[in-house]
């Protein structure tokens, strides 16, 4: 599909196509119909920010915070066309939530605030960082000097208020207040991985761990008792000695002497 020409050419640094494709920063995009180049390395990704134009044109990443890509579906009417209506937050519930996302992770989240770019993610990181140029100037610092001379920056936050997660961290946030913080630790890496800014994935798997046991201890709240194995051979053996009633002896009698 060939687009109208724009003032802005906008691109995605990610390790492959199949990732770039599957990349909530493109989901914006999509919306619009808008096309977007993917680059693959990390000199692709340093010559494209610092390019800047291009035939007039500004090169912009796509990570870049407060797009502006004229009009777009509406989140509800995208929601019914799929007929995937689910529980969302009130514009007055979206700031509250980013309010109380903030002040949960204040060494790692500079600002939050709700967006309409996202579809089917729930939270992106904006304006931050390269990722691919992270990795490259860490492997820089790591030869020369031998440590991390590059810790990662506080983060730029837009959550999805359309998103099941979203709404179910708001709806338990007050009564489960420890468990909604572990899943807004949990969104926040995602949305590090997503960028390409974390630097050892390690560092989630208690968290991750904690969540799976969470959700399996809902899940067997929610099963039903089956009785124990003892007591339902003891009922079987109960039905077994009851006697028969004369109307059944009556007919086993005429079964015999037919």
């Amino acid at each position: 599909v060939t687009e109208k020409l724009t003032n802005e050419i906008y691109y995605l640094c990610a390790p492959s196509r199949e990732l770039a494709m599957e990349s909530p920063y493109l989901e914006a995009f999509e919306k619009a119909g808008r096309e977007v180049i993917f680059v693959f390395t990390p000199i692709d990704d340093f010559v494209m920010a610092n390019l800047k134009k291009f035939e007039g044109r500004d090169i912009v990443t796509a990570e870049k915070s407060d797009l502006d890509l004229g009009e777009t579906k509406d989140s509800d009417e995208e929601a019914k066309e799929s007929g995937n209506v689910t529980e969302k937050l009130t514009n007055e519930e979206a700031a509250d939530f980013c309010k109380w996302f903030q002040n949960t992770l204040p060494d790692k989240v500079m600002s939050c605030k709700a967006t309409t770019r996202l579809s089917s993610s729930p939270a992106v990181v904006t304006n931050n960082e390269s990722g691919a140029m992270r990795r490259m100037m860490r492997m820089v610092d790591t030869v020369e000097a031998g440590l991390d001379s590059n810790p990662l920056q506080k983060q730029q936050v837009e959550i999805n208020p359309n998103h099941p997660i979203i709404a179910g961290i708001n709806a338990i946030r007050e009564k489960e207040p420890t468990l909604a913080k572990v899943c807004a630790e949990q969104i926040y890496d995602n949305c590090l991985v997503a960028a390409g800014l974390l630097d050892d994935g390690r560092s989630m798997l208690p968290r991750l761990n904690d969540i799976l046991l969470s959700v399996v201890k809902g899940a067997s709240r929610d099963l039903p008792i089956s009785p124990p194995a003892e007591e339902v051979e003891t009922h079987t053996e109960q039905i077994d000695d009851i006697p028969a009633t004369p109307q059944a002896e009556e007919k086993e009698t005429s079964t015999t002497e037919k």
